[in-house]
């Protein structure tokens, strides 16, 4: 056979098939022929020494090709491929081609990460000196600082891990109001695929699914800082912890999910509950007696639905419910409740999404327990429930691509309390997370594409805490985006 493969091999190199009885018809060849078919005919042995060697000894560039004589016919050479791999004693070409195909094919199941950085910054100033407006802008990623803020550098990583499983990551990366850099692990967790009954579980470090705004990255706000609701109840970076979360997808007709998480409920990412202990609440101390039972972790109940009163119109409300400790008593509790609600409209004949109107809004009441006050021993304050509320409610109107238009009136009030003794004294009016508290903003904002965008952005606030009790402030924001990014939430 191996005989009969250089035969044929020779026969193709002059454009003839090869006779009966292995005999080549033409024309006697000349002896410069003759040296090149020589030469040629060694290089055809070699190849069939090598085609011949195991597996593990073929380098991961094994073709079965040989560069072929100009003016042969792919034809032509798809024949002498298959002489050869007759040659061997088989129509496949075993463990040499084997090993060729496991260098070139993709690996079933294997997924290559995601990886995209986003850098999010802002420059502009305020009425207020910067000590005030450190209080005012209480967001950890709101701008702080007159001149530049560098509000957040999000180094993301996603990809799938198995069938099972998926992950991400996002490392923050930031430039603090005092100009110390400072890196911080946002969220690390595992999702699982293919859980029974419409179940999904996520095991790790996340954003508390509370609502719609704190699940939400900086990149992907409407405007240039974050409801004030938020900073005082979900805390200046998010309500975030270690801990593991389990939705359900409902048979319902409708879309409804209901999803129930238990995290740590310590840490200055949790100040509505166990917080970071040194810190006060409220003119309280927190000191933390560390977890002594389940009932110190932090749970949560969450549903939320959707509907389509028509093509052009989708409705998502949503409510939530927050159960934990927190640390000013050895055994004092909070709860926040809250409602949401999202609705956008777009008309079914649009330029990439534009036109369109949204509306968000979300309320929030919160049940703090807070224990007693003591000045050398002496009780100051007894223990109380202190009750406050807030809002937000925002308008996007993306009028013209790549163009939209935003305004967002926030609204904030904390129980009046206050006390003073020689050695402590507290009033919640000159408390900038418990004082009475509005803003209202509007900002307009350019996309020149999905990687980027360009805002700009005037706040008026007014805060009993602030001394002239107003202030206006401005801002331009600028984000890139480059690398692989997924969609937003809806």
């Amino acid at each position: 056979m191996c005989l009969l493969a250089i035969m044929s091999f020779l026969a193709l190199q002059e454009g003839e098939p090869p006779a009966s009885g292995g005999k080549i018809r033409g024309k006697p060849p000349a002896q410069s022929d003759v040296d090149a078919l020589r030469k040629e005919l060694e290089e055809v042995r070699k190849e069939v020494e090598r085609l011949k060697q195991p597996a593990d000894r073929v380098g991961p560039d094994l073709s079965l090709q040989k560069p072929s004589k100009p003016g042969q016919t792919p034809e032509e050479k798809k024949k002498l491929e298959e002489e050869f791999r007759k040659a061997l004693g088989g129509e496949a070409p075993g463990p040499v081609g084997a090993a060729s195909q496991a260098q070139t094919q993709p690996v079933p199941g294997l997924r290559l990460i995601d990886i995209a950085l986003d850098l999010l910054a802002a420059a502009g100033g305020s009425s207020v000196q910067e000590a005030e407006l450190r209080d005012l802008e209480a967001g950890g990623h709101d701008p702080k600082n007159r001149g530049f803020t560098i509000q957040n550098v999000e180094l993301t990583f996603s990809g799938i891990v198995d069938p099972y499983f998926r992950g991400d990551a996002n490392i923050v990366l930031q430039i603090d109001e005092n100009g110390d850099s400072t890196v911080e692990l946002e969220e690390v967790y595992l999702t699982t695929l293919d859980l029974p009954y419409n179940l999904q579980l996520k095991a790790g470090q996340f954003f508390n699914g509370f609502g719609r705004m704190n699940p939400i990255h900086p990149h992907a706000w409407e405007f240039v800082d974050q409801p004030v609701v938020n900073s005082r109840f979900m805390g200046p970076d998010g309500l975030r912890n270690p801990g593991t979360q389990l939705s359900w997808l409902t048979p319902l007709p409708f879309f409804a999910e209901v999803i129930g998480s238990v995290q740590n409920a310590q840490g200055e990412t949790a100040p509505s509950f166990r917080g970071a202990a040194g810190e006060t609440v409220a003119g309280r101390p927190l000191v933390d007696p560390g977890v002594r039972s389940l009932a110190d972790m932090l749970y949560l109940v969450r549903l939320r639905t959707s509907f389509d009163p028509s093509d052009e119109l989708t409705i998502v409300p949503g409510a939530s419910a927050l159960f934990g400790p927190n640390a000013t008593g050895s055994d004092t509790r909070t709860q926040v409740y809250g409602a949401d609600l999202y609705a956008k409209w777009k008309p079914l004949t649009n330029d990439k999404g534009f036109p369109f109107l949204s509306w968000q809004t979300e309320v929030m009441v919160r049940r703090y327990e807070a224990g007693p006050v003591f000045d050398a021993g002496t009780e100051v304050e007894g223990r109380e429930v202190l009750g406050d509320w807030g809002f937000y409610s925002q308008a996007v109107w993306g009028f013209e691509r790549p163009w939209s238009l935003g305004l967002r009136y926030d609204h904030a009030r904390g129980e009046e309390v206050s006390f003073s003794s020689p050695g402590v004294s507290y009033a919640s009016s000159a408390d900038s997370f418990q004082d009475r508290r509005s803003r209202g903003s509007a900002a307009l904002t350019y996309y020149p594409s999905e990687f980027s965008k360009i805002r700009l952005q005037y706040s008026y606030d007014r805060a009993q805490f602030l001394i002239e009790e107003d202030a206006h402030s401005i801002y331009l924001q600028v984000e890139i985006m480059f690398g692989a990014h997924g969609a937003h939430k809806f």
